[in-house]
C-alpha cells in the first residue's frame, strides 16, 4: 500500500505543483484569470521557442499573438474547452513547420482566491499529416473505381470500331483519299485504345516488391534522367544530400517513379531557365515515430493557388492543359503503398515545395547519424 504524501508547508506543496507540470508529457502554460502568465513548463518553453526569453508581466495572449502572428483567432480560446490549431516553425527560421493543439481549461478549486485557466500545447504534426493523407486516399480510391468501371464499360466497343476500322481501312486500299481518312480513325481508336490502358493501369496499382534499398543510391540514378530533361529546358537540376546512405524497406521501380514524376512536375512549372532542387536528409526517431527519409523537390516556378493546394493529389486533376494529371496522383499513391506521406506548400509567384516522407529501416538512422 502507497504511503500518503504529506506536505509540511506551502513551499513543499508548490514544489511539488511545479514537478508534477514540469513531468507532463505536453507543453502547459499557467495563467491568472486575466491571462497573466504564471507559470510555463519545459515542454511548453520548447514548442513555443521560448529558451533564455523573460516571461515576467506577459500575459499568454500577448505571448501567443507575437509567436504565431495572431489576433482575432486568439477568441476561441475565451471559453473553456475551447481549442486552436496553429503552425510554427520547428526552429528559428526555419522551413520546417510543425501543427500545435492549444485547448483550454479552466482551473477546478474549491477556493475562491485560486482562479485562472491552463492551455495545454500538443503537437500534433504528423497526426495531423495523416488526417489530410487519408481523406486523400478516399478520393483516390473512388477514383480508381470509376476508372476501372469506365474501363470495362469501354474496352469492349473500343476494340469492335478498332476492328472495324482496320477492314475498312483494307477495303479502302485502292482509295488513297479515304484510305488516308480511315487510317487516321483507326489512328485515334488506337491513341483510345492506349489512354484507357493508362486507366486500366491506374485503377489497378501494382503490388510494390519491397526490398532494402538505399534512397541515396535510388535518388542518384534518377538524377541522371531528371538533369537532361531540365537541360532540355534551360533548368538546373541540382541535388543537395545531406545522408552518406538512407536505407528503407520500397519497391525500387516505383520510388524512382515518384522522383520521376516529381520532377517532372517541377520542370513543367518552371519558366526557360531556373533551378530545381531535390534534397534528401534522414530524421532520427523520437517519442512519436520512428526514423525517416525526407526528400523534398523545391522549384521556382509559378507556385500553388491556395485553392488548389488540397486538389492537386487528386486524380486527373491539373492547372496544366498538356497533361492528364495523373503524375501526382501516382505519386501519392507510391508513398501511401510504402506507408509514407507527401505534402506541397506553395505560394503564387513563389514556387513549390514537394515533401516525402518515408520510414526508414530501424536502426539505420542513427548509424548514419554518427558518422
Amino acid at each position: 500500500m502507497m504511503a500518503q504524501a504529506t506536505f509540511d508547508t506551502p513551499e513543499h506543496l508548490r514544489e511539488f505543483f511545479f514537478a508534477m507540470i514540469e513531468s507532463l508529457p505536453g507543453g502547459i502554460l499557467l495563467a491568472d484569470r486575466q491571462g497573466n502568465l504564471l507559470a510555463v513548463n519545459r515542454k511548453g518553453s520548447q514548442l513555443l521557442g521560448l529558451a533564455g526569453a523573460s516571461l515576467q508581466n506577459r500575459t499568454c495572449w500577448g505571448l501567443l499573438a507575437q509567436r504565431f502572428g495572431l489576433t482575432h483567432e486568439l477568441a476561441a480560446l475565451t471559453l473553456s474547452g475551447g481549442r486552436l490549431l496553429c503552425e510554427v516553425s520547428a526552429s528559428p527560421g526555419g522551413e520546417e513547420k510543425r501543427c500545435l493543439l492549444i485547448s483550454r481549461n479552466d482551473l477546478q478549486s474549491p477556493f475562491l482566491h485560486v482562479a485562472g485557466f491552463f492551455l495545454s500545447l500538443e503537437d500534433v504534426t504528423f497526426p495531423a499529416l495523416i488526417e489530410v493523407h487519408h481523406d486523400r486516399s478516399k478520393r483516390f480510391a473512388a477514383m480508381q473505381e470509376m476508372a476501372e468501371a469506365m474501363g470495362q464499360e469501354l474496352k469492349n466497343p473500343l476494340g469492335s470500331l478498332e476492328l472495324y476500322a482496320s477492314i475498312l481501312k483494307r477495303e479502302l486500299a485502292g482509295d488513297p483519299d479515304n484510305e488516308r481518312v480511315a487510317g487516321r480513325m483507326l489512328g485515334a481508336v488506337r491513341t483510345m485504345h492506349h489512354l484507357l490502358d493508362n486507366f486500366m493501369t491506374f485503377s489497378r496499382f501494382p503490388l510494390p516488391r519491397m526490398t532494402e534499398l538505399d534512397m541515396v543510391a535510388v535518388l542518384g540514378k534518377s538524377m541522371e534522367t531528371l538533369r537532361e530533361m531540365a537541360g532540355e529546358h534551360g533548368i538546373l537540376m541540382e541535388a543537395r544530400i545531406e545522408a552518406k546512405q538512407a536505407f528503407l524497406l520500397g519497391d525500387q521501380a516505383l520510388l524512382a517513379q515518384l522522383l520521376l514524376n516529381l520532377g517532372l512536375n517541377a520542370i513543367e512549372s518552371m519558366p526557360v531557365g531556373g533551378t530545381i532542387s531535390l534534397n534528401l536528409r534522414t530524421l532520427p526517431p523520437d517519442s512519436e515515430h520512428g526514423g525517416l527519409v525526407e526528400i523534398r523537390v523545391q522549384d521556382s516556378g509559378e507556385g500553388i493557388a491556395p485553392e488548389n493546394l488540397r486538389k492537386i493529389f487528386d486524380p486527373f486533376f491539373s492547372t496544366k492543359g498538356r497533361n492528364r494529371g495523373l503524375g501526382l496522383a501516382i505519386s501519392h499513391a507510391i508513398a501511401e503503398a510504402h506507408h509514407g506521406l507527401i505534402e506541397v506548400e506553395s505560394e503564387p509567384g513563389r514556387g513549390a515545395t514537394f515533401r516525402v516522407l518515408l520510414p526508414a529501416e530501424p536502426g539505420t538512422v542513427q548509424e548514419i547519424s554518427r558518422k
